[in-house]
């Protein structure tokens, strides 16, 4: 099954102020494992554990998997000392 991918407005204008080897790479990644295999990225626990991260070098994509819509909304694109914040 194929997710339809999300991505917010904000979350975009993050991406753009990541260095662009790095936005290739995260692209390559939304676009391949999270729209045919959502489920492969770790489920984060406690009050965030409706959400996944899925890590990408030194950067972390934390997304929603919405099951019913087929849909895979991306929350946040930052760097790994900055995302938990």
């Amino acid at each position: 099954m194929v997710y339809l991918l999300k991505i917010d407005d904000k979350v975009k204008k993050d991406l753009r102020e990541i260095d662009k080897k790095w936005q290739i790479k995260i692209l390559q990644t939304l676009k391949n494992t999270l729209t045919n295999s959502p489920q492969q990225g770790k489920r984060l626990a406690g009050i965030l554990s409706k959400y996944h991260r899925l890590r990408v070098g030194d950067y972390r994509i934390i997304y929603q998997i919405l099951e019913k819509e087929v849909v895979v909304e991306v929350i946040k694109i930052k760097h790994r000392s900055k995302i938990y914040k």
